[in-house]
């Protein structure tokens, strides 16, 4: 690994943060997107928050509904005999059900653009959980700015629809537009190409096989107004025996280099004892400028792994996820989650990041 890391550093963590829910603790700030809005530096950072009150005998999941537009916490129980809870994000009961421990939603951050000082952390209404889809949370949102408008995508959960993307939109982060689900179950690291080709969006997705037939892998597809999908390609997938050999998923949205379209991306190794979801770590993709789903040059090695205590320590270790990106000169600012419990940032060179690719 030879990326020049200039600088790094924990921008947010759970002690920030007051729960929404009286009841609720926060246990993770992470996986932020990331936006220049005026002259600051707008995160969209997903924010996870656990009843206080546990009962071992007991298995607790969270959930939300609203009545007349009033937001209302639940908190759903089951017997935990038969259960497997060996996953410290969720368990599935003896009917095959899955069901979350926690329950995420959005909070807007607000950056100073030099000194990326936090100057504000707010809790909107609209980025809390509002429709049926969300009813078990929001997640790890990406943003992707397409002439004066903010495409937001998010991951949402709930019963009924399971894991999915859906999309909303914002033209100044105080008011925000929901277009419902766009990608349906199981589909999530959702991002968009900033510009429009042809008169069509360019989404680069991550579906994942239910039956395992296919490794979860990065696909394009193209769309007339970002909400109806088609075409679906294949792009690129995990490498067996490399460090991305389980699953690969979009990080950060493109950024348009001369060089071609730069996608940050995040790719998965085995599970061990130390890493229990997989060790995460961070590559990069070159895309032809002209044909944005035409892949040309790929890391060899990872540009950046879980090192740093933060990463390597908290919710689920050794986990380094990018999810938000910004051009600043010859730097790349490098915003992401870390072990699913921090939003960290980084700033690399670009000219180090572009040295690690080997054109295919």
């Amino acid at each position: 690994m030879n990326t020049a890391i200039l600088q790094d550093k924990v921008l947010i963590r759970p002690s920030d943060l007051q729960a929404v829910c009286t009841d609720y603790k926060v246990i993770g700030t992470f996986n932020p997107a990331a936006a220049r809005y005026d002259d600051e530096i707008v995160l969209l950072v997903r924010v996870v928050e656990q009843p206080y009150k546990q009962d071992p005998r007991r298995l607790i999941s969270p959930r939300t509904e609203r009545h007349d537009g009033k937001l209302r916490w639940i908190v759903d129980s089951f017997d935990s005999r038969g259960a497997e809870t060996h996953d410290p994000r969720t368990f599935r009961l003896p009917n095959g059900d899955v069901r979350l421990k926690y329950i995420s939603h959005l909070r807007l951050v607000r950056l100073g653009s030099d000194d990326l000082q936090v100057r504000e952390i707010i809790t909107h209404d609209n980025l809390l959980p509002k429709t049926s889809w969300e009813e078990m949370g929001l997640e790890d949102p990406r943003i992707t700015k397409i002439g004066d408008t903010y495409y937001i995508t998010y991951v949402t959960i709930s019963r009924h629809m399971g894991i999915a993307t859906a999309l909303m939109t914002t033209t100044d982060f105080r008011s925000f537009i929901r277009h419902g689900i766009i990608f349906p179950t199981e589909n999530k690291d959702v991002v968009l190409l900033p510009e429009k080709r042809n008169g069509h969006f360019i989404a680069y997705h991550r579906p994942v096989s239910n039956q395992l037939v296919a490794a979860p892998s990065i696909e394009t597809s193209l769309s007339p107004d970002g909400i109806f999908w088609g075409q679906h390609r294949f792009l690129f997938g995990p490498r067996p025996g490399s460090w991305d050999s389980v699953r690969v998923g979009s990080g950060p949205p493109p950024i348009r280099l001369p060089q071609g379209w730069l996608l940050i991306y995040h790719g998965v190794a085995p599970v061990t004892r130390e890493s229990p979801a997989g060790r995460y770590c961070a590559g990069a993709v070159l895309l032809d400028l002209e044909n944005p789903t035409k892949l040309i040059a790929r890391s060899t090695q990872p540009l950046i792994c879980p090192e740093r205590p933060y990463e390597q320590n908290g919710f689920i270790p050794n986990v380094i996820f990018p999810t938000g990106a910004l051009l600043n000169g010859e730097d790349l600012l490098l915003f992401a989650g870390g072990a699913d419990e921090v939003v960290s940032f980084l700033r690399l060179k670009i000219d180090s990041v572009l040295e690690n690719l080997r054109i295919d």
